[in-house]
């Protein structure tokens, strides 16, 4: 069995975002018109926060708060 190779050394968030393709993401945004009384907070910066959220197992919005400003660093990468 041969191994990928292209997502070697990036975190599993990241490859996983690597793997949504952006025009499904703008589709659905544009079929729901999910963004139309946003402010500050887009569909995709949402999307990413959320999946953060549920592989760091945050039980409230506290918790995934702190966890996205402890790691802000290591998140710029995705867009947030």
């Amino acid at each position: 069995m041969g191994e990928n190779k292209s997502f070697s050394g990036q975190p599993v968030l990241s490859q996983i975002l690597d793997v949504i393709p952006s025009a499904i993401i703008n589709a659905a945004n544009r079929k729901h018109q999910s963004n139309r009384y946003y402010k500050r907070l887009p569909l995709r910066v949402h999307l990413v926060s959320l999946l953060y959220g549920v592989f760091s197992y945050c039980n409230g919005l506290r918790e995934l708060c702190e966890g996205l400003l402890a790691c802000e660093g290591k998140l710029s990468h995705l867009g947030l």
